[in-house]
């Protein structure tokens, strides 16, 4: 964005600079001179309106500062609706002449940059193009089941060492914002990203040819108060997630007390009551019915048909929260408490099984300090991270803490754990899981980060050992 800023001011300074160019163009020697050169000068002005009027309307389409943009309308209809002096000018004028070729030459090569380095879309409408370039240096000293991001200790090999070392950048994303039309009150917009965190191909060296995954495709129609989404995004059941640069394609705690998921859905948000300080929200949606079984293939052209697909009815889901009233579109409210459903049914052999989640999530900042977390409780909800991957029932959550030393050094950790309840009709592999972190995470510029975290997890089996698995991570990121 600073970028196309300082790119736009360029051409509003040699917009200016040709105004004062034509006003104070003048003779040197003899008036059959200025004739000849205010001639070429209506030549070049009227030569120049098209192109001055083409980079107006692209100028209007930029996602800038409505400030901006009048300031550069603003010049250039001076610089089309000037007209050439007819007369000539004082001999104390030509004494300060200013080179109007030259502003005119400047002015042509500004006008070739922003129309080679301009981003559009084909429907002409603003968009904006963003990335984050994530490395994951990591080191285990168990059999997590994810090198990068494990969420569950498997059992040590027999014959083979235990632990590990690698890199990846897997979890690099790229994606694409675009402002859409306004119908009345209500704005349109949509937003898409991807990062290459589908796997790896069955290759000698696949570990460093990450496959792409969809991870946000959505419009959204919205005003002040209601907002309307359609297309894939975060689940509303328990939206928390720990605080952490290094669990960006998976958040850390994942199966270990912290529900996520990513789904197509149709949802409405609708803002009940508002005041000065705070305000009281409403969501509630439908989903598509992910029951989180796992084909008997490792990749499929075409998903198959699973037990919540059989269902042949979508997940509901729906959500309470009263928060801080935001500054801004862009501001983090400082504290929010909210409450939240799931309920879907899944289709096996034995018939219709129900799937039912609650949970209750809270954040809250004062100064330097932060807390956050989740709680819930739930049954076959195996495709949020609950019950280590099983249907069975479970409960768990994580909290958090946070602190920020200073503008750009932050200090987080927490705990979460998910163990499984009602055994006796709900038997399970895996009884409990739960994971300790800590991470420090520092900030260079606004774009550049890094952090380094250690994650301790322990998975409990039915029978046998505890396992364990430490894990320590280096993450740098830089977004653009």
């Amino acid at each position: 964005m600073l970028r196309s800023d300082a790119r736009q001011l360029r051409i509003y300074f040699s917009t200016f600079l040709v105004i004062a160019a034509i006003v104070s163009a003048t003779p040197v020697v003899h008036a059959q001179s200025v004739e000849d050169q205010l001639k070429d000068l209506r030549m070049e002005v009227q030569r120049l309106r098209d192109e001055l009027l083409s980079v107006k309307d692209e100028i209007r389409t930029l996602k800038t500062q409505p400030q901006l943009i009048r300031v550069a309308s603003t010049a250039i209809d001076e610089v089309i609706g000037s007209s050439v002096p007819a007369q000539p000018q004082t001999s104390e004028a030509a004494q300060q002449e200013i080179p109007v070729q030259e502003a005119l030459t400047l002015l042509q090569e500004q006008v070739r940059e922003h129309a080679r380095s301009k981003v559009e879309s084909n429907s002409k409408f603003p968009m904006k193009l963003f990335g984050t370039i994530v490395s994951n240096t990591f080191y285990n000293t168990g059999e997590p089941n994810w090198l990068d991001l494990g969420n569950v200790v498997m059992p040590v090999p027999t014959g083979l060492p235990t632990g590990s070392f690698s890199s990846s950048l897997r979890q690099t994303r790229f994606g694409a914002i675009v402002d859409g039309p306004s119908a009345g009150s209500m704005k349109t917009s949509g937003f898409m990203a991807f990062d290459f965190f589908g796997g790896i191909p069955n290759f000698q060296t696949g570990q460093v040819f990450g496959l792409p995954r969809l991870l946000y495709a959505y419009f959204r129609v919205e005003n002040s108060k209601t907002a309307l989404l359609v297309g894939q995004d975060h689940v509303i059941l328990a939206p928390r997630n720990p605080t952490s640069l290094t669990g960006m394609s998976f958040p850390i705690l994942f199966r270990a007390g912290n529900l996520y998921l990513r789904a197509p859905q149709i949802r409405l948000e609708q803002t009940l009551l508002s005041g000065r300080h705070g305000e009281f929200r409403a969501v509630g949606g439908v989903l598509a019915p992910v029951a989180g079984d796992n084909p008997t293939t490792a990749y499929a052209f075409v998903p198959p048909n699973l037990a919540g697909e059989r269902s042949r009815r979508p997940a509901v889901q729906a959500r309470l929260f009263v928060r801080q009233k935001p500054a801004g579109p862009y501001e983090e409210p400082t504290w929010e408490f909210g409450a939240s459903g799931h309920y879907s049914k899944e289709r096996y052999l034995t018939g219709l099984i129900p799937s039912w989640a609650s949970s209750v999530d809270f954040d809250l900042t004062v100064g330097r300090f932060g807390t956050g977390g989740e709680f819930f409780k739930g049954r076959n909800i195996d495709a949020f991270g609950a019950s280590l991957a099983q249907n069975a029932k479970s409960k768990g959550g994580f909290v958090e803490g946070r602190f920020s030393a200073t503008s750009q050094w932050d200090f987080n950790a927490g705990y979460g754990t998910d163990r499984l309840y009602d055994r006796v009709r709900f038997p399970g592999n895996l009884t409990k899981n739960a994971s300790v972190f800590a991470n420090s995470i520092f900030r260079v510029t606004p774009e550049f980060a890094f952090s380094l975290e250690w994650r301790k997890l322990e998975t409990s089996p039915l029978t046998g050992r505890l396992r364990r698995n430490n894990h320590f991570d280096l993450t740098f990121a830089y977004s653009f």
